[in-house]
């Protein structure tokens, strides 16, 4: 169970914990989940990862978690922290990152990064034809070495892709608050 993400369990039992654990709040949070469920406010998310790891939960584990929920929120009531008003800062600060980068490319009209899309696309359709149509070789290093240079030319080229077309954040984004208009329509 190599790939179980502890973080969602928590997320779907106290909706709080999920967020804050996605945060800039994440010590505060794993700070409540260690004490409840461990004892210790000073456990690590490995430890927490440990502990929750069979995704197998008892009605113990389940109150204990949310118990660290109420115990942050009750934590970030005392500390008047508004935890609605920091992950919209977040969102505020990367929304004004993509409209800077949208800027400067109107502003300017430099070609730069139209041809860095076109050279990391033509590296891409490059590499994956030889893997296509060619062999790779047989030593398992020289092999790793041409298939983590494949993934870092594709990492470039979704990167570049995203500065023109937008990201999955900001479709998440705007679906999100298409959807929150039509409930909000709907009552």
């Amino acid at each position: 169970m190599a790939d179980f993400d502890w973080k969602k369990l928590v997320a779907g039992i106290a909706p709080v914990l999920g967020t804050a654990l996605g945060g800039p709040l994440v010590g505060a949070a794993v700070a409540e989940l260690g004490a409840a469920l461990l004892g210790n406010r000073d456990a690590t998310e490995d430890d927490l990862a440990a502990a929750l790891s069979t995704g197998r939960l008892g009605p113990e584990q389940i109150v204990a978690i949310k118990q660290a929920a109420n115990a942050l929120a009750i934590r970030m009531r005392e500390l008047d922290i508004d935890v609605l008003k920091i992950n919209q800062a977040a969102e505020d600060a990367y929304l004004k990152d993509v409209q800077d980068a949208r800027a400067r490319q109107v502003a300017t009209r430099d070609p730069t990064p139209q041809v860095i899309l076109f050279v990391l696309f033509l590296l891409w359709a490059g590499t994956f034809s030889a893997f296509y149509f060619g062999t790779l070789p047989a030593d398992d290093f020289v092999r790793a070495l041409i298939v983590r240079a494949y993934a870092t030319v594709e990492t470039g080229l979704t990167g570049a892709i995203a500065y023109f077309i937008g990201s999955s954040r900001g479709s998440k984004a705007s679906g999100d608050a298409v959807r929150k208009i039509a409930e909000q329509a709907g009552k």
